[in-house]
Protein backbone atom coordinates (compact mmCIF):
# COMPACT_ATOMS: atom_id res chain seq x y z
CA UNK A 1 0.00 0.00 0.00
CA UNK A 2 1.27 3.42 -0.94
CA UNK A 3 2.01 5.50 2.17
CA UNK A 4 0.50 8.68 0.71
CA UNK A 5 -2.71 6.88 -0.26
CA UNK A 6 -2.94 5.33 3.21
CA UNK A 7 -2.40 8.72 4.88
CA UNK A 8 -5.07 10.34 2.72
CA UNK A 9 -7.55 7.59 3.53
CA UNK A 10 -6.80 7.57 7.28
CA UNK A 11 -7.20 11.30 7.98
CA UNK A 12 -11.01 11.07 8.04
CA UNK A 13 -11.31 8.04 10.35
CA UNK A 14 -8.74 9.35 12.82
CA UNK A 15 -10.47 12.71 13.12
CA UNK A 16 -13.85 10.95 13.25
CA UNK A 17 -12.70 8.89 16.24
CA UNK A 18 -11.79 12.09 18.05
CA UNK A 19 -15.23 13.50 17.27
CA UNK A 20 -16.91 10.32 18.51
CA UNK A 21 -15.02 10.69 21.79
CA UNK A 22 -16.21 14.29 22.12
CA UNK A 23 -19.77 13.24 21.25
CA UNK A 24 -19.87 10.57 23.95
CA UNK A 25 -18.36 12.92 26.53
CA UNK A 26 -21.02 15.44 25.53
CA UNK A 27 -23.74 12.83 26.07
CA UNK A 28 -22.50 12.16 29.60
CA UNK A 29 -23.59 15.67 30.58
CA UNK A 30 -27.11 14.45 31.35
CA UNK A 31 -25.82 12.14 34.06
CA UNK A 32 -23.29 14.63 35.42
CA UNK A 33 -25.78 17.52 35.50
CA UNK A 34 -28.02 15.83 38.06
CA UNK A 35 -25.34 16.12 40.75
CA UNK A 36 -24.50 19.78 40.04
CA UNK A 37 -26.02 22.67 41.96
CA UNK A 38 -27.17 26.11 40.84
CA UNK A 39 -24.25 28.20 39.52
CA UNK A 40 -22.02 25.20 38.88
CA UNK A 41 -24.82 23.61 36.83
CA UNK A 42 -25.33 26.79 34.80
CA UNK A 43 -21.60 26.97 33.99
CA UNK A 44 -21.62 23.31 33.01
CA UNK A 45 -24.72 23.83 30.86
CA UNK A 46 -23.04 26.75 29.10
CA UNK A 47 -20.01 24.56 28.38
CA UNK A 48 -22.34 21.79 27.14
CA UNK A 49 -23.92 24.25 24.71
CA UNK A 50 -20.56 25.58 23.52
CA UNK A 51 -19.24 22.06 22.93
CA UNK A 52 -22.48 21.21 21.07
CA UNK A 53 -21.87 24.13 18.71
CA UNK A 54 -18.25 23.06 18.23
CA UNK A 55 -19.28 19.43 17.56
CA UNK A 56 -21.50 20.63 14.73
CA UNK A 57 -18.61 22.56 13.17
CA UNK A 58 -16.24 19.61 13.64
CA UNK A 59 -18.75 17.31 11.96
CA UNK A 60 -18.97 19.60 8.94
CA UNK A 61 -15.17 19.66 8.81
CA UNK A 62 -14.82 15.90 9.06
CA UNK A 63 -17.40 15.30 6.34
CA UNK A 64 -15.57 17.83 4.16
CA UNK A 65 -12.32 15.99 4.84
CA UNK A 66 -13.97 12.72 3.82
CA UNK A 67 -14.93 14.23 0.47
CA UNK A 68 -11.49 15.78 0.04
CA UNK A 69 -9.90 12.41 0.84
CA UNK A 70 -12.07 10.76 -1.80
CA UNK A 71 -10.98 13.38 -4.35
CA UNK A 72 -7.35 12.76 -3.34
CA UNK A 73 -7.90 9.03 -3.70
CA UNK A 74 -9.33 9.54 -7.19
CA UNK A 75 -6.37 11.70 -8.19
CA UNK A 76 -3.86 9.19 -6.82
CA UNK A 77 -5.59 6.35 -8.64
CA UNK A 78 -6.05 8.34 -11.86
CA UNK A 79 -9.84 8.08 -11.86
CA UNK A 80 -12.55 10.73 -12.19
CA UNK A 81 -13.35 12.35 -8.82
CA UNK A 82 -17.09 12.01 -9.34
CA UNK A 83 -16.66 8.24 -9.27
CA UNK A 84 -15.59 8.46 -5.62
CA UNK A 85 -17.71 11.41 -4.49
CA UNK A 86 -21.04 9.64 -4.86
CA UNK A 87 -21.19 7.07 -2.06
CA UNK A 88 -21.32 3.51 -3.31
CA UNK A 89 -21.60 1.98 0.13
CA UNK A 90 -23.74 2.29 3.23
CA UNK A 91 -21.04 4.09 5.24
CA UNK A 92 -21.03 7.03 2.82
CA UNK A 93 -24.81 7.37 2.74
CA UNK A 94 -24.98 6.97 6.51
CA UNK A 95 -22.54 9.87 6.83
CA UNK A 96 -24.95 12.11 4.96
CA UNK A 97 -27.80 10.82 7.14
CA UNK A 98 -25.66 11.51 10.22
CA UNK A 99 -25.24 15.11 9.11
CA UNK A 100 -29.01 15.50 8.83
CA UNK A 101 -29.68 13.84 12.20
CA UNK A 102 -26.90 15.74 13.95
CA UNK A 103 -28.31 18.99 12.58
CA UNK A 104 -31.69 18.06 14.06
CA UNK A 105 -30.04 17.18 17.39
CA UNK A 106 -28.12 20.47 17.42
CA UNK A 107 -31.23 22.49 16.57
CA UNK A 108 -33.18 20.74 19.33
CA UNK A 109 -30.48 21.72 21.80
CA UNK A 110 -30.62 25.33 20.65
CA UNK A 111 -34.42 25.30 20.77
CA UNK A 112 -34.30 23.99 24.34
CA UNK A 113 -31.88 26.75 25.30
CA UNK A 114 -34.05 29.42 23.68
CA UNK A 115 -37.25 28.16 25.34
CA UNK A 116 -35.52 28.10 28.72
CA UNK A 117 -34.18 31.64 28.27
CA UNK A 118 -37.67 32.85 27.32
CA UNK A 119 -39.07 31.28 30.48
CA UNK A 120 -41.23 28.86 28.52
CA UNK A 121 -41.69 25.15 29.18
CA UNK A 122 -38.69 23.39 27.70
CA UNK A 123 -38.95 19.90 29.20
CA UNK A 124 -40.45 18.34 26.05
CA UNK A 125 -37.73 19.80 23.85
CA UNK A 126 -35.03 18.81 26.38
CA UNK A 127 -36.32 15.23 26.56
CA UNK A 128 -36.53 14.97 22.78
CA UNK A 129 -32.97 16.29 22.54
CA UNK A 130 -31.85 13.58 24.99
CA UNK A 131 -33.69 10.79 23.17
CA UNK A 132 -32.32 11.97 19.85
CA UNK A 133 -28.84 11.83 21.38
CA UNK A 134 -29.48 8.23 22.44
CA UNK A 135 -30.49 7.28 18.88
CA UNK A 136 -27.48 9.11 17.47
CA UNK A 137 -25.15 7.23 19.85
CA UNK A 138 -26.34 3.92 18.45
CA UNK A 139 -26.07 5.14 14.87
CA UNK A 140 -22.60 6.57 15.48
CA UNK A 141 -21.34 3.19 16.67
CA UNK A 142 -22.88 1.43 13.66
CA UNK A 143 -21.49 4.07 11.31
CA UNK A 144 -17.99 3.77 12.77
CA UNK A 145 -18.07 -0.01 12.48
CA UNK A 146 -19.18 0.18 8.85
CA UNK A 147 -16.41 2.70 8.21
CA UNK A 148 -13.91 0.25 9.67
CA UNK A 149 -15.21 -2.48 7.36
CA UNK A 150 -15.03 -0.07 4.42
CA UNK A 151 -11.40 0.73 5.28
CA UNK A 152 -10.57 -2.98 5.32
CA UNK A 153 -12.07 -3.24 1.86
CA UNK A 154 -9.87 -0.37 0.61
CA UNK A 155 -6.65 -1.71 2.10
Amino acid sequence: MDVVRAAVLLVHPILALLLIRIFFRQRSWRKISTSLKSEEREESLQEHQNVGDAVMLYLLGIISIAFIAQIGRAVLEGKPALEYLIPGHYHGWAGILALILMTILWRLGRKTRDLKEEGKTHSRSRDLHGRMSDVMAILVVIHAFLGFLYLLELF
